[in-house]
């Protein structure tokens, strides 16, 4: 550690724990974002006279900013900029969720999710990198264990705010909460987080490779959530899969012949890394999907209004705030890889569950697959990130870190436009139906149709997952 990072590193308790404070507080506010939206989905999609595929939009828009800029924002935090980007984060977050919450329309929210996202990527991107900044080196695992457990907060208490607040009050309270969260975080972080020290050597930024990547993700989801509305030989669909593959080639061109790429894409040339980086995407893409439909069926099959739906959503997070830090202990301890492998069990578990049940059930085979859901990430979280990590090749660590958490994003992106885009199929057969007109036994066809293209995709990770053995020895 140089000596100008060692003066930086803040050694008043106090101090320590107010800079904590203000990272949580953008971190609960990033992560109750997360989860809020989703429970008022069928909501929003019936206030607008929507279907449930378009709706799908509101939570895409936030979550592919957030994939697409957390590893630019990370980089340009990274020379000197953090506190600007981290305040610049929550200015934008606020006023960008006073648009969605007076949104007249559809685009106006979807407009307002969209900078909204901008500002979830900064406050995501440079929270981790604070705390490493200016906290001693033996506070690390408390201060990340503290970002893990506010996020978690906030995803978990998003379904039961959001059902209680469109009960009572409507939907555009969703956003318009994050107002006096803003008001008093922005002051508050300007206060405790120390100035930005003088900007360093000049260190060279890859623009094209970042924009040719954020360019083949945009294309390539807007491909994938739109196929099914618009169907395959459309010149929409044509032209935005064209450009994804041709942003996409140039991004992998760029990436092997920069000396200062954006991404080192050779450290996918060791297949154990890339076998569980691609297990990781799968599970979040499988859970995310779930969790776009969930909202639906609770709405449409079970008859729950918000509030009930929202309590009956808090159950996988808090399952995974319960287990997930003994969980990761004792990986620590025995390894990673068979609790990989027993989460991925659980992944199919939940999802035949979901593949097959009926409202007629009641509500005890709902209970039991929400709770396998909180189950799985309680298990997968600390094991199937730590696998990322450790079968990185030496000295890219950071690369395999950086790739961990995009791939939580993208992951989500990618599961919410796939699960939409086969409900869609599945349920557009004399056309697309607007939610609020669509019968359950339509949707109850559609949403076993969807849930079970995701079974057979939850079956990769499992494999994936058992074929790499540990990287390293683990000692008890």
């Amino acid at each position: 550690m140089t000596d100008s990072k060692i003066s930086q590193i803040i050694t008043d308790p106090h101090r320590q724990k107010l800079l904590l404070g203000a990272v949580s507080l953008g971190v609960i506010m990033d992560g109750l974002d997360g989860s809020i939206v989703n429970i008022v989905l069928p909501q929003i999609a019936t206030d607008f006279n929507t279907d449930a595929g378009t709706i799908a939009w509101v939570i895409i828009a936030y979550l592919l900013m957030l994939a697409g800029f957390l590893l630019v924002f990370g980089k340009i935090a990274d020379r000197g900029l953090m506190k600007k980007i981290f305040i610049s984060g929550f200015i934008i977050f606020t006023l960008s969720s006073f648009i969605c919450g007076i949104s007249p329309d559809l685009n106006t929210l979807l407009a307002g999710r969209v900078i909204q996202g901008l500002g979830a990527a900064m406050i995501a991107a440079v929270a981790p990198l604070i705390c490493v900044r200016y906290l001693p080196p033996h506070m690390l695992g408390v201060a990340l264990a503290v970002i893990a457990a506010s996020s978690s907060i906030g995803f978990a208490a998003g379904p039961p705010i959001g059902g209680i607040l469109t009960q009572y009050l409507s939907w555009h309270w969703i956003f318009l909460i994050n107002i006096p969260i803003g008001i008093i975080g922005i002051p508050f972080v300007h206060k405790v987080i120390p100035k930005d020290p003088p900007a360093g050597e000049k260190v060279p930024f890859d623009y094209t490779g970042a924009v040719t990547l954020f360019g083949a993700m945009v294309f390539g989801i807007f491909a994938i959530k739109e196929i099914a509305v618009l169907s395959m030989t459309d010149p929409l669909i044509l032209v935005s899969t064209t450009l994804c593959v041709i942003c996409l080639s140039l991004f992998v061109i760029r990436e092997l012949t920069t000396p200062s790429p954006f991404i080192n894409i050779r450290i996918f040339s060791k297949w154990q890394f890339s076998a569980v980086t691609v297990a990781f995407l799968l599970i979040n893409i499988v859970f995310m999907g779930v969790m776009y439909l969930l909202p639906f069926y609770l709405s449409a099959a079970m008859n729950f209004d918000m509030a009930t739906s929202g309590m009956y959503l808090l159950i996988p997070p808090l399952i995974t705030c319960i287990i997930s830090i003994p969980f990761g202990r004792l990986s620590d301890m025995y390894g990673r890889r068979w609790f990989v492998i027993a989460a991925c069990l659980l992944l199919i578990a939940f999802n035949a569950i979901y593949a097959v049940i009926l409202p007629e059930a009641g509500t005890i085979p709902l209970i039991i697959a929400l709770i396998l859901m909180g189950t799985v990430f309680g298990i997968a979280s600390g094991p199937a990130p730590s696998r990322i990590i450790e079968t990185a090749p030496k000295g890219e660590e950071g690369t395999g870190s950086s790739l961990m958490i995009t791939a939580i994003y993208l992951g989500g992106v990618i599961g919410t436009a796939l699960y939409a885009m086969i409900f869609t199929f599945a349920t557009a057969s004399d056309g697309v139906v607007a939610f609020a007109d669509l019968d359950s036994a339509t949707f109850l066809s559609g949403f076993h149709v969807t849930i079970f293209v995701g079974l057979i995709i939850s079956v990769l990770p499992l494999i994936l997952s058992a074929i790499v053995k540990d990287e390293k020895k683990v000692y008890k």
